[in-house]
């Protein structure tokens, strides 16, 4: 492990933030929409909340640890995992759409079909493979859109805000405009 310091910090903050986004994403995928159409329902919901237990259960045993790290890594962490709750919802709100109101979206078929359309909006990317075509649709992602702007306007404040500004160089000695002529040096306005 290495000695403690920034590299520690860094360490233990993509770690923490790893095995946050790895629950999520299980939530995401085990918890039933619609218990009628979904098999073992009862154990898909189980397995979700147990990943968000395990997730619950992660936060408060790093709270402390998480206390210890400058402030400016905290706020990434934070971000980072508000961002990518964020993701996880709009995902869930764009499957839902799809299933619920079929021609919504073309090429939205599975959460995971979901989830790649939450990420390529949030990237913007938008390779084109999946797009709204409903009204409903296109209005979903609009709000979607620009919540996404606002939230990345109010994120890059934030860490800016936390990020302290650069020291001033250090001055040095000023030196003088002319120096002394050396004679051994013969001067070319000489000739």
């Amino acid at each position: 492990m290495p000695p403690a310091g920034p590299g520690r910090d860094v360490i233990r903050l993509l770690t923490t933030t790893t095995v946050v986004l790895a629950l999520l994403t299980a939530a995401y995928f085990l918890l039933p929409l619609r218990f009628e159409d979904a098999q073992h329902p009862w154990l898909r919901l189980t397995g979700a909340v147990a990943a968000l237990a395990g997730l619950g259960v992660l936060l408060a045993r790093n709270r402390r640890r998480i206390r210890r790290l400058p402030v400016a890594y905290r706020r990434i962490e934070r971000l980072l995992t508000a961002l990518y709750v964020l993701v996880l919802a709009a995902a869930l709100v764009y499957y839902a759409v799809a299933t619920l109101w079929p021609g919504q979206f073309v090429g939205l078929r599975t959460r995971t079909d979901a989830l790649y359309f939450a990420v390529t909006v949030v990237s913007t990317v938008g390779f084109g493979d999946i797009h709204a075509a409903g009204t409903g649709a296109r209005l979903v992602v609009t709000v979607h859109m620009l919540f996404d702007l606002i939230y990345l306007g109010t994120a890059v404040r934030l860490l800016s805000s936390a990020v302290p500004a650069p020291a001033p160089a250090p001055t040095t000695a000023p030196e003088t405009a002319d120096p002394a002529p050396d004679p051994a040096v013969e001067d070319p306005r000489d000739r």
